[in-house]
């Protein structure tokens, strides 16, 4: 989203390595140069959810039970941040406001929890990897 130029690199350089380009088709209303850079073989998810600092820490659980029950058709990644507050992990991210230990250790025990196991199955989600997007893509 940083411009069409610094795209192009990030989308070559993506090819030459085979790795995975985050592009999510609701992005392109506002920058429509990524649909244009992208060739029939780019994976291209259709949505994206990201917890946002404004979410308290009390509600966060109840922010990604919402979005999983309001997931819209096709395939939504959802940028999380897993990890423990411990030590460790507060020193490397003690100079960020948000997205540090506290949160790493809210979405971590979210996304192991029974409770996002059982939204899952009541929401009939199906978890995939990129390594099956990929597969996926190869055939087409």
């Amino acid at each position: 989203m940083s411009g069409k130029e610094l795209f192009d690199v990030m989308l070559r350089v993506g090819h030459e390595y085979k790795l995975p380009i985050f592009v999510v088709r609701d992005w392109f209303a506002d920058h429509p140069y990524l649909q244009q850079s992208l060739g029939p073989n780019d994976i291209v998810l259709d949505h994206t959810v990201t917890i946002e600092p404004e979410v308290a820490p009390e509600k966060w659980a109840e922010f990604y039970i919402t979005a999983l029950r309001n997931l819209k058709p096709g395939v939504t990644e959802f940028v999380i941040h897993p990890g423990f507050d411990d030590e460790e992990l507060r020193a490397a991210t003690r100079e960020r406001s948000t997205w540090g230990s506290a949160w790493r250790q809210r979405d971590y025990d979210f996304f192991t929890s029974d409770q996002f196991r059982e939204i899952l199955a009541q929401q009939k989600i199906r978890p995939i990897t990129w390594r099956e997007l990929a597969r996926k893509a190869s055939l087409k």
